[in-house]
């Protein structure tokens, strides 16, 4: 199956590479708890969108729905990666950026499902 090449999918796309390129250099310490449940929260969101784009009507609001729950748990969890000094100000600041236009994307999927 190709990936859609709508926006949204492009930027969670080009946003999860960006965000395991940098959780490889998380410490060790923190692999198997904290960055294996960034990673893991990213990859759901990812096949969330996927899915919803595979149904239609209620269920396809049911997984967009389940998805932005994820990306506002991702925000939390990279939150705490600033608050630990793991991403620097620039990177958050690339966070926050893709975060909203992101949101900005699935919100108005969402919305045209209520249609």
């Amino acid at each position: 199956m190709q990936m859609p090449d709508t926006p949204l999918f492009v930027k969670t796309h080009d946003f999860v590479l960006w965000l395991l390129r940098h959780t490889q250099r998380f410490p060790k310490s923190l692999r198997h708890s904290y960055t294996n449940r960034v990673e893991s929260t990213a990859f759901e969101f990812e096949e969330l969108l996927l899915m919803a784009n595979s149904h239609r009507g209620r269920e396809r609001a049911m997984y967009l729905t389940r998805a932005d729950g994820r990306l506002v748990s991702l925000r939390v969890l990279l939150r705490y990666s600033y608050e630990l000094n793991l991403l620097g100000a620039q990177q958050i600041q690339y966070v926050a950026d893709n975060f909203d236009q992101i949101g900005r994307l699935l919100g108005a999927w969402l919305k045209g499902t209520d249609r």
